[in-house]
């Protein structure tokens, strides 16, 4: 199972013991802000955040009097989460929306993979967890 589909199963199940009044059955979350939380409404599924060995699943309790609460339940992932970027040779090669590829000598191909390959090392891959500023290509 990838990633993606193991957190939908997980937020799913867990997005249903809420609705149910349950805690959640797994995972760490703060239990004060859950009780407050079930005073304010039903709740509703927010986003789903990763970090190298967490799955963060936001759980959103509106309420139109007051403030909206946020309950985040955070689960220990099953073995480390990579971000993997869109390579700069893919980038290069977006016309119209299509992506293609290009071409490059073999050297070079064994260069650009090499990068790519380094940028899954975990010190290196930790830049991509958390906030991310905007890019701009030029």
């Amino acid at each position: 199972m990838n990633l993606n589909a193991y957190a939908a199963e997980k937020r799913l199940r867990i997005f249903e013991e809420l609705k149910k009044g349950a805690s959640p059955s797994e995972g760490a979350y703060d239990e004060k802000l859950l009780r407050e939380a079930r005073g304010k409404s039903q709740p509703q599924m927010g986003a789903t955040r990763y970090e190298p060995n967490t799955i963060v699943l936001e759980f959103i309790y509106p309420d139109p009097r007051s403030s909206t609460l946020v309950l985040e339940v955070r689960l220990a992932a099953p073995e480390r989460i990579v971000f993997m970027s869109v390579p700069t040779w893919v980038i290069e090669q977006i016309w119209q929306g299509e992506i293609t590829g290009s071409y490059h000598f073999e050297s070079e191909a064994n260069r650009l993979l090499e990068a790519f390959r380094a940028d899954l090392a975990e010190d290196a891959n930790q830049k991509h967890f958390g906030p991310q500023s905007p890019t701009r290509r030029g």
